[in-house]
């Protein structure tokens, strides 16, 4: 898997100093991060995996309540049933979804479309498309309604106040703000403070905890980020597939021609041995993964895989007193044969035993499977396990050659 370069997108200035991280798909906790020009760190972008976090403050998060399950048709309908909340002309916005919530609504992102074609210029501009765009303060861990998240800076704090919803402000701005969203002070507010950030909350009137310990603020989001816990604003217009869709349509009609064309030189310059081919090649695999069952301590496979085989089942025929595969491979067909109702559904031989893994309807035919060896036979039975459920009986045995 890629490495992931998260780039905190406070400016579009080329030149402009930008927070930034690379991540290995395995990191949960170290987030080394780094600082350079946004164009720098442009160029380290090839064939990685791209998250931009952009600032919170320039998207509206709401919900809405549309009766629709398909969030396709969810958004088409968010900027109609939005309209009257918002300011702006709706032409003029961007709508993102997040996940539907167990009460039927659906968290919404809005964002004006002149805002996104910014962020998304210097990417364009270098040919570059980001895989996710998250506002930042939906990074923060999500509140549980007794606990608030929050992150300060010199200039900012960002609040996480619900599981969709967020606000950010300036420092001095806080207390207000907190005095809008929680009047009666029911939530404690956990606010990460990282290292390079020194505001002073001694005189916030509020319930707080403070959470030192993170050398950056890029750090402590990338360390609560959780993509399933954000808003996507790549989504509509901007997604990678209606890119797609739309480069296109121009060529469907050249292009659904150009692949008849080719359909037809197919058939005429080899299809039928293609398929020949691609069947010999799965009944190869077929063999393999039967040999393999059978013979679980094989686990090398000979370039003469024909020869392999033919030397084992040899070695089996000679083995007379350990009974071998083949005479226990005899009577489980016996058996299975007087027990009508059993279905073999996968063998393995080892340590001069056969096991077997059955299924039925019911554990019925068990026990005359059973009764079939309570006669003097070339081998004994163990039932090892057996369950019925709403999906039929499941049965394993050892067959081990009779004393």
């Amino acid at each position: 898997m890629r490495n992931t370069l998260y780039i905190r997108l406070r400016a579009t200035d080329p030149g402009t100093d930008t927070a930034y991280c690379i991540a290995s798909p395995q990191a949960v906790a170290s987030f080394p991060v780094q600082h350079a020009p946004l164009e720098t760190i442009l160029l380290k972008a090839a064939g990685h995996r791209l998250v931009v976090l952009v600032p919170a403050a320039d998207v509206r998060l709401t919900s809405v309540d549309v009766p629709a399950r398909q969030a396709a048709k969810v958004l088409q309908a968010a900027p109609y049933a939005l309209e009257d909340q918002l300011a702006e002309d709706v032409d003029t916005l961007h709508f993102a979804l997040g996940p539907r919530q167990k009460d039927g609504r659906w968290p919404v992102a809005v964002v004006a479309r002149a805002r996104m074609d910014e962020w998304l210029r210097p990417f364009t501009e270098r040919g570059l498309v980001p895989d996710l765009m998250l506002p930042d303060a939906l990074c923060l861990a999500p509140a549980d309604g007794e606990r608030w998240s929050a992150l300060a800076e010199n200039d900012q704090v960002l609040v996480r106040n619900g599981a969709f919803s967020a606000f950010g402000c300036s420092p001095d701005d806080l207390e207000l703000m907190l005095q809008l969203a929680d009047p009666d002070k029911k939530s404690t507010l956990r606010i990460i403070v990282p290292r390079d950030s020194s505001p002073d909350f001694t005189r916030l009137a509020w319930p707080v905890e403070l959470l030192p310990g993170f050398i950056s603020p890029l750090e402590a989001l990338l360390q609560s980020q959780r993509p399933e816990n954000g808003i996507d604003l790549l989504q509509g217009r901007y997604s990678q597939r209606e890119d797609l869709l739309r480069l296109w349509q121009p060529w469907k009609i050249t292009a659904a021609l150009l692949a008849l064309w080719i359909g037809f030189a197919a058939i005429f310059h080899g299809v039928a041995g293609w398929q020949l081919r691609k069947q010999l090649q799965q009944q190869e695999d077929a063999n393999v993964q039967r040999y393999q069952q059978l013979f679980p301590a094989e686990t090398r496979i000979l370039a003469d895989f024909a020869g392999q085989v033919e030397a084992q089942f040899r070695t089996l025929q000679g083995n007379k007193s350990g009974g071998g595969l083949l005479p226990l491979m005899q009577v489980l067909a016996d058996a299975l044969a007087a027990a009508p109702g059993l279905t073999l559904q996968g063998v393995q031989y080892r340590d001069g035993a056969l096991y077997a893994a059955l299924g039925g309807s019911s554990l019925q035919p068990l026990e005359t499977l059973r009764a079939w060896f309570a006669q003097p036979r070339a081998a004994s039975l163990e039932v090892q396990s057996a369950n019925s459920g709403s999906e039929g009986a499941q049965i394993r045995i050892k067959l081990t050659p009779a004393p």
